[in-house]
């Protein structure tokens, strides 16, 4: 073999190997962003079993309960009573944790963008967390009526 066919035999196998690479790295992407999307669709809120709240209105401005409901109907969320809370001196909305559930308080967070968080554990009580609807309830959630 002449000296020409053997470069040209040695560019031969660069030039294959550098395609299979090539190719090896293009299947590899397009495998994990397949797996990502996937991976989202499984973390949607709607594969999730809707959050069971409590609001109460804190600040005593008229209908803010039933507001902060309507409001959350479309989300994940199942409210389950409305009513005021013991005195109207909320300036900010909270959360208040009653079951130590964080990733379901992490999806609340999420839905509502409510940070506020106050821990009041009681594993007994008949709903995992209640929103307290402070003065700054319009921030989290649209004035809506039916």
């Amino acid at each position: 073999m002449s000296l020409f066919q053997n470069r040209l035999t040695k560019n031969s196998y660069i030039l294959l190997s550098l395609f299979f690479l090539v190719l090896a790295i293009g299947l590899i992407l397009l495998i994990k962003s397949c797996s990502k999307k996937d991976a989202n669709d499984y973390l949607s809120e709607s594969n999730f079993p809707s959050i069971k709240i409590m609001v109460q209105n804190g600040c005593g401005f008229n209908g803010v309960a039933q507001n902060v409901r309507n409001s959350l109907i479309n989300k994940n969320i199942d409210v389950v009573g409305i009513g005021n809370s013991r005195k109207f001196i909320y300036d900010e909305s909270l959360i208040v944790v009653k079951h130590d559930d964080e990733v379901d308080l992490r999806r609340l967070k999420n839905m509502t963008g409510i940070e506020n968080v106050i821990y009041a554990v009681d594993e007994n009580y008949f709903v995992p967390f209640i929103i307290v609807a402070g003065k700054d309830y319009q921030k989290f959630f649209k004035t809506v009526s039916f």
